[in-house]
């Protein structure tokens, strides 16, 4: 279920800061957001809810060497590595009145058999390999007007 988020080589448990990018202007991820709170998973099968429900925004989680999870079957924490350039996927939540900060939902998706047999959970984080700050993934081109999701997709910007 991601109970740790590794940034920049530092852990970060939930109610820890942690360092998001937000689209700009061009739709691209490259507004960092550094008063995001880690509040633990959501279902990539419940991001409909989150975003139209809750008022959730989707946001990168970048420079992510690592994430944590805990074994259901013992009990015991496992980390997984990634490769340098990795982001999570993230669901940022709108600011709670009279708070500074925004609750930051790591998204999470079933775990393959492998992750599965590595960290004894049936979810794992989503993970892409951005490369470069502003290159979205892919199932995050979508068409938005008015605060509401098109099915259309629209073509990567990559340059």
């Amino acid at each position: 279920m991601c109970n740790r988020v590794v940034q920049k080589n530092v852990p970060i448990k939930p109610g820890e800061p942690v360092t998001v990018l937000m689209r700009g202007p061009q739709g691209d991820f490259e507004l960092p957001f550094t008063e995001a709170i880690f509040g633990g998973p959501a279902r990539t099968e419940s991001r409909h809810y989150w975003i139209k429900r809750e008022g959730a925004e989707e946001v990168l989680v970048p420079e992510v060497t690592g994430f944590g999870e805990k074994n259901q079957t013992t009990g015991e924490q496992g980390w997984e590595d990634l490769p340098p350039g990795s982001a999570l996927e993230g669901l940022l939540l709108p600011q709670p009145p009279g708070k500074n900060y925004r609750l930051l939902k790591i998204v999470t998706q079933p775990a393959t058999p492998e992750q599965l047999a590595r960290l004894g959970n049936d979810r794992a984080p989503v993970v892409h390999a951005i490369g470069r700050v502003g290159v979205p993934p892919p199932h995050f081109l979508y068409a938005k007007g008015a605060g509401e999701r098109s099915k259309k997709r629209l073509t990567p910007r990559y340059s």
